[in-house]
């Protein structure tokens, strides 16, 4: 193709026909920034689907990670379930607990379970560090999934602090001292349980009682009942994103 028009360009210049080689020449210079525009324009056209592409396969990944968080969550919900249940039948013990046996039935009921919010947010941290997610084409899906995680990291956080809250109610309060002595002696007794003071056993102006009361409430309101507030919450935002990446995605086809 080259040297065909090479020949043109040279036929033209020996025969003189110097206004016909310019408007050839313009020509040629048309035809070669076309191509050039065509070139780049299916350059444009194999980024953009490729951008495409990616976006579809970290939608698919996002999907795939709140279904995991939602299924996650209700196994969460029932634990906590059966915790509140739990915890509610030894707080009524502890209010008629008589013996030492009665205070360690209240601990096994009313056990705590200060864990984590468990949310996988592998995926969404990928496109915020790739700015994947700033250059998403549906902006309004966009704005609903920085809601979603915003939703969850603001409650991850909330629960780290009722975890430290409850610990510091359990460890450094000097009140339930003789609460702690007596559970840890009951699991490994070193000393005679009868040499540990249980004066404050159903004694409601022992200062041992009221902390061991208000930790129990404590715990229930804010580590159990909390939670599970949390998980649902939760899990409607998380249905609701589910639904419209769905759409989403099947718009895409």
């Amino acid at each position: 193709m080259i040297k065909f028009f090479r020949k043109i360009r040279l036929n033209l210049i020996e025969t003189g026909k110097t206004s016909k080689y310019f408007k050839y020449a313009i020509g040629e210079i048309v035809l070669v920034v076309i191509g050039i525009l065509i070139a780049l324009q299916i350059n444009n056209w194999n980024e953009n689907s490729n951008i495409s592409k990616k976006e579809v396969a970290l939608l698919i990944n996002i999907k795939n990670d709140i279904e995991a968080d939602i299924l996650g969550l209700k196994r969460q919900d029932s634990m906590y379930a059966i915790k509140e249940i739990n915890s509610e039948q030894g707080i009524d013990l502890f209010y008629n607990a008589k013996t030492i046996k009665d205070i360690d039935s209240v601990f096994v009921l009313t056990i705590a379970l200060w864990n984590e919010l468990y949310i996988n947010k592998n995926t969404y941290n990928e496109m915020i560090n790739s700015g994947s997610m700033y250059s998403m084409k549906n902006k309004e899906l966009q704005k609903e999934i920085n809601k979603y995680y915003l939703l969850v990291e603001a409650h991850r956080e909330y629960i780290r602090s009722v975890n430290s809250q409850q610990s510091i109610l359990l460890e450094q309060d000097p009140a339930m001292h003789p609460v702690k002595l007596l559970i840890r002696q009951i699991k490994k007794p070193r000393i005679d349980l009868k040499l540990i003071d249980t004066s404050w056993i159903n004694n409601p102006k022992s200062a041992t009682y009221l902390s061991l009361e208000n930790y129990l409430f404590s715990n229930q309101n804010l580590s159990n009942r909390y939670r599970r507030v949390v998980f649902k919450r939760i899990l409607i935002a998380a249905n609701k994103l589910k639904t419209t990446i769905t759409k989403e995605l099947e718009s895409r086809h």
